[in-house]
């Protein structure tokens, strides 16, 4: 089983302070999960000995030193704990691992809803394609969605009319079941994919790279190097040079 958890950045309302959305996670095999919540408890034992209640590793709060955790760190602290995720991410490596992400240009938003329900179905989509690739390798997997419970009636309602469209076998064809939810702080699974999506918006909002170029060989790329398949740019802006238009 892979199960796929997924986390958005930026905001589908949020035009007038952004140009991108990005709906983004990661595929665990469920064999992994155990070892990567291990990790990120080590992590916090390292910063937080003796705090033996799960404390949420989430990018905004530990970069801008926000809540009652982070706010006693130094910048260059607060920097080292996002890299060490980072780097827990990068050396678990694919396939352990395998980050997917869409990234919604404002140039093809039309509203919320459309945005939030364009992104679901492209990942949705190279998601299924990943797990027919790995079937027709002969290593057959299903799949299975959580989602963070920010937004959990709408993507319900995305995910029924997934199921009732006519491309349901290209969206779910190999994605059992219905999606789940969770808040952030109770899986580590989805403070992994907060990293994920955060990393992509990032990029494509400022051009910053420094934890983008740490994941991107982890995309899944299907038998050839390009295109990257498990990232996808939905835009209208024909002169868009990032890693995926070009």
């Amino acid at each position: 089983m892979r199960i796929l958890y997924l986390d958005e950045s930026g905001g589908p309302n949020s035009w007038d302070n952004q140009k991108n959305f990005v709906l983004g996670g990661v595929a665990v095999h469920e064999g992994q999960i155990y070892s990567l919540t291990r990790d990120l408890n080590d992590l916090q034992e390292k910063y937080f000995p003796g705090i033996r209640i799960p404390i949420e590793f989430h990018v905004r709060p530990i970069r801008q030193g926000k809540g009652p955790h982070f706010n006693k760190f130094s910048y260059e602290e607060r920097h080292n704990i996002i890299d060490e995720v980072y780097e827990i991410i990068r050396t678990c490596g694919f396939p352990n691992i395998i980050p997917f992400a869409t990234v919604l240009d404002v140039s093809s938003a039309i509203n919320s809803n459309q945005v939030c329900r364009d992104c679901f179905e492209d990942v949705c989509k190279n998601f299924n394609l990943y797990l027919l690739d790995q079937f027709k390798k002969g290593f057959p997997s299903k799949g299975l969605l959580i989602i963070d419970r920010g937004r959990e009636g709408q993507y319900r309602q995305h995910f029924g009319e997934l199921k009732k469209s006519e491309a349901v076998e290209e969206y779910l064809g190999n994605i059992v079941d219905i999606p789940y939810f969770a808040a952030c702080r109770e899986t580590r699974m989805l403070q992994i994919a907060d990293f994920i999506s955060n990393a992509v918006f990032r990029y494509y909002e400022w051009n910053v790279t420094d934890n983008f170029d740490k994941i991107t060989s982890l995309f899944f790329r299907g038998s050839y190097r390009f295109p990257v398949n498990g990232l996808n740019h939905i835009t209208k802006d024909e002169s868009c040079q990032c890693c995926v238009c070009r």
